[in-house]
């Protein structure tokens, strides 16, 4: 009798975990076709492939994407995509692709692992005084480019810092980290205005913003996070005064260590850069494809300038970052907290010749698809 209890129970164990399995697989299966978050967007486009293998109509609704067979089974089969090892641990550890940004197009050397890191200084970390390494400064004063007498007869380009007291750890005495190195003075402003100068020098009309937004915090007694909410009404309030901005280029420095941001190209050493795209707006496709022709033009001239170009929704941050006040919006991280001026410099020279050639190139185009809603 023990035996036929045991055999029986057993039997029903055995079905318990097979049904389990097929359960578990079926939900997976109709999971990828209709989970709407930013995984699904990806299995949604599997299942339109799908659709239009046997309906040729829809294969124009289909984005050029480089996916072989191969990794759509195992895809479809597994949830996992062989182009991207994060998806190997993202059902092991809760929380980690909404911690992850999609890499649109990988720099040299880009992975998941490097991606730009935002830190998050408490606002009294913000506020210090803190003293500057004056030595490390040297001529730099010197070397900064002056705005011509002659400036374009309308601007169209305008330079922002959402985080605006990010400073640098070579050019501080009392700064170790991300979090410290924020100075009211020293700080990414110096970049955006030499990018700023040097557009200027171009024939592009520039206007560059040094609104201090860690003091607008203070005063509305906002945390950090909020930073792209102050510096939202002060680029609203620009485009009020100014129809002809279509350019809107929030200038930032990553907090990535120097061995992630730097590198030497024919001898000269350049602070790398990264453009971020905000996914959850509608403009968001066409501020892509204007960092995407950046990035190529950065390549094609200077080899690994370029981290690349990763989009970021409002599960891994703000998630519009002010980029849907325009189609031509972006961030620009240049650097990071162990880069000094010079190195920065250097990389704002060159992105304001590549952003030249783009801008004469395309001003025409863009002129006429910004009227009305940018």
């Amino acid at each position: 009798m023990k035996i036929v209890v045991k055999v029986i129970f057993f039997s029903i164990s055995i079905f318990a975990i097979i049904g389990t399995i097929v359960a578990s697989q079926t939900s997976l299966f109709f999971s990828i076709i209709l989970d709407y978050g930013e995984n699904g967007k990806d299995n949604a486009s599997i299942f339109m492939r799908m659709v239009a293998a046997e309906n040729h109509y829809y294969s124009k609704y289909i984005e050029e994407e480089d996916f072989g067979l191969l990794s759509n089974v195992i895809k479809v089969a597994t949830n996992i995509n062989i182009k991207d090892v994060r998806s190997l641990i993202y059902d092991e550890i809760p929380g980690l692709y909404a911690m992850t940004s999609e890499i649109i197009v990988a720099g040299e050397g880009t992975d998941f692992t490097n991606l730009p890191i935002e830190s998050s200084p408490p606002i009294e970390e913000l506020l210090k005084d803190r003293e500057v390494n004056e030595e490390s400064l040297g001529s730099i004063d010197e070397e900064t480019p002056k705005p011509p007498v002659d400036r374009p007869d309308k601007n169209t380009v305008f330079i922002y810092h959402s985080h605006n007291r990010e400073s640098f750890i070579p050019h501080l005495k009392d700064s170790t980290n991300s979090n410290t190195a924020q100075h009211k003075e020293v700080n990414i402003t110096m970049v955006g205005e030499r990018f700023g100068n040097k557009l200027l020098e171009y024939g592009i009309g520039t206007y560059v913003d040094k609104t201090d937004i860690a003091t607008i915090l203070n005063e509305r007694g906002w945390k950090y996070g909020r930073s792209y909410e102050a510096s939202r009404d002060v680029v609203k309030e620009a485009i009020a005064q100014n129809k002809d901005y279509i350019y809107l280029l929030d200038i930032h420095r990553d907090s990535a260590p120097r061995k992630t941001t730097t590198t030497t190209i024919n001898g000269k050493t350049y602070a790398r850069l990264y453009f971020v795209v905000g996914a959850s707006h509608p403009n968001y496709k066409e501020n892509e494809k204007f960092a995407n022709e950046l990035h190529q033009s950065l390549e094609e001239k200077y080899p690994g300038i370029s981290r690349g170009v990763v989009k970021k929704d409002k599960s891994k941050g703000n998630g519009v970052y002010n980029q849907d006040l325009s189609s031509h919006s972006l961030i620009i991280e240049i650097g990071g907290v162990d880069n000094t001026l010079d190195e920065l410099y250097n990389t704002a020279d060159v992105l304001a010749e590549v952003f030249a050639e783009y801008f004469w190139e395309n001003s025409e185009a863009v002129e006429v698809s910004g009227d009305g809603e940018k």
